[in-house]
């Protein structure tokens, strides 16, 4: 257990330092989870291993127990029936005995193991998370930093770009503006003439056209 807090503040620690220089903080963070992610696939193959070892050790057991009471029955049969058979069966219940002496507290060591390995199982994934979230927010911090960056920047600020985009569209509008033909100036008083000398021109004509008329 002490072993998964030296990697679990180990790997805090390198996150706690990467908030002080985002440069390439988040390849930095994705490597650390990795490796405690690694380490939290060790540990699932250990307690399944952990569990397959119980589940044998009590299989032994159930049988050496089963044996040991058939050699205490036939001890206690033969007692009085041929005492040979029945000192070779005390004989063998103690041999039986000695095995069970033997796996009983490895099986308990194994229970001990299982359950410490359930218990690392439950920090590691507190410690996962705990280390996902601390990686999103120190995303969003840094995503945060460069877009206040970019609009203090004209190279790379939108708003600074579209405006200097318009500037440069009313400029082309102005510099045409006033390259382009001057229009004529209108003189209203000139124009009375015009008209009223075009009203005379026509009303000769049409005299002209009425005297032709009446002489044919």
């Amino acid at each position: 257990m002490n072993s998964i807090k030296r990697l679990f503040f180990t790997l805090k620690a390198q996150l706690d330092d990467v908030a002080d220089d985002f440069e390439n903080h988040e390849a930095v963070a994705g490597v650390a989870i990795k490796e405690l992610e690694a380490y939290q696939g060790k540990t699932r193959i250990h307690q399944h291993r952990l569990q397959e070892m119980i589940q044998q050790f009590e299989t032994k057991l159930a049988d050496l127990n089963k044996e040991a009471e058939n050699w205490s029955a036939r001890a206690i049969k033969l007692k009085s029936q041929d005492e040979g058979k029945a000192l070779e069966s005390v004989k063998r219940l103690l041999q039986v005995q000695k095995q069970i002496k033997v796996i009983e507290p490895e099986l308990t060591k194994a229970k001990e193991q299982f359950i410490q390995c359930h218990q690392d199982m439950t920090d590691i994934q507190a410690q996962l998370h705990a280390l996902h979230t601390q990686k999103e927010v120190l995303s969003a911090r840094q995503n945060r930093v460069h877009m206040q960056s970019s609009l203090r920047t004209e190279h790379i600020n939108p708003a600074i770009g579209a405006q200097a985009i318009f500037k440069r569209w009313e400029q082309s509008v102005v510099g045409a503006e006033l390259t382009g033909p001057i229009p004529p100036v209108k003189d209203s008083f000139a124009d009375e003439f015009v008209q009223e000398e075009s009203a005379l021109e026509l009303k000769m004509l049409l005299d002209e056209l009425a005297t032709k008329q009446a002489t044919e």
